[in-house]
């Protein structure tokens, strides 16, 4: 997918995420709540990369990579992040950076998975870790390829689930590699519309429409992590994400 094509761009916003993040200690409310659990889950496995690049066994990337949430949390640290910044990603690397700094002069107290913050596979994630490409990407740079790819793999998953709701999500499966994201080469549009039975005018319109939905969900994830978002700042980040993979 090419950044020029990102051309739709929401009038508005709701509140982010990452604003509501930042209230979360003052508010108890559901909402906030709901939307620490939903960015930890996000953030979890790009600094658990960055804590593994960093030459640390799976067993104390696990360990510090919960201690950082818990302490996170502790601490309110998220309520002394800087606005002017913007950036949710930029602000928990900084916060991470320092937590592993401190962790050089003490272990944890706790005993490895007591209180867990976030539901975290480690299985999965050591496995998924070690099919990173051998590129010899610092831990900085791994980290912001992996925060891209899961930005880029959570807006797919949304827009399979939206097609799949509706009672498309075989169609879904037959248009996905025009999203240019697919291992399969996406087909000439007239091959694809003799796959599907349908018309060649159809076809280019469904194309249309799900290369659209994708566009505005990639603009509503951006958004959830950057505080008060313009449409200036969220295509700045979008293009930096694409930058990163």
């Amino acid at each position: 997918m090419k950044l020029s094509s990102l051309q739709a761009i929401p009038r508005c916003f709701h509140t982010t995420r990452w604003s509501l993040v930042r209230q979360a200690t003052a508010d108890d409310s559901a909402e906030a709540l709901d939307a620490m659990e939903t960015l930890c889950e996000a953030y979890w496995y790009p600094l658990y990369a960055f804590i593994r690049r960093s030459g640390y066994s799976p067993e104390d990337a696990e360990d510090l990579t919960q201690g950082f949430f818990a302490r996170m949390l502790d601490r309110d640290i998220l309520t002394t992040a800087d606005p002017g910044r913007g950036k949710l990603r930029t602000f928990l690397l900084t916060c991470l950076r320092r937590f592993l700094a401190h962790e050089t002069e003490r272990r944890m107290a706790q005993k490895r998975g007591a209180g867990l913050i976030v539901s975290m596979d480690t299985t999965w994630a050591e496995n998924r870790y070690l099919h990173e490409p051998v590129d010899h990407l610092t831990p900085d740079r791994l980290y912001q390829r992996r925060w891209a790819l899961t930005v880029l793999e959570h807006t797919l998953r949304l827009l399979k689930d939206e097609y799949e709701d509706k009672g498309k999500g075989v169609l879904f499966e037959h248009l996905r590699p025009y999203l240019g994201l697919g291992v399969e080469p996406e087909q000439s549009y007239e091959a694809m519309a003799a796959k599907l039975g349908q018309s060649l005018t159809n076809t280019k319109t469904q194309v249309f429409r799900l290369r659209q939905r994708w566009r505005e969900l990639l603009f509503e994830q951006v958004s959830m992590t950057l505080d008060d978002p313009s449409s200036e700042e969220i295509k700045a980040e979008l293009s930096e994400l694409m930058q990163c993979l």
